[in-house]
């Protein structure tokens, strides 16, 4: 992740990985606050099976103390 001032740019990997475990598109997050609703939006109320969930927290938190 690339971060400069208020702007986030989320690699291809970085992309995909949260594609796969939210099942949406991360390609709309620009700004820090985009990241931040968009993990806000995923771990509130998620329904997903625990493992996938806790991969899930993992990775937001990374991407959250990033910025």
């Amino acid at each position: 992740m690339l971060v400069h001032e208020q702007q986030v740019r989320l690699t291809p990997r970085e992309q995909r990985v949260l594609w796969e475990l939210t099942g949406a598109d991360p390609s709309t997050i620009r700004t820090r606050e985009d990241l931040r609703q968009f993990v806000e939006r995923h771990l509130d109320g998620n329904e997903q099976e625990p493992e996938r969930l806790r991969q899930l927290k993992a990775v937001l938190a990374k991407y959250l103390a990033a910025i």
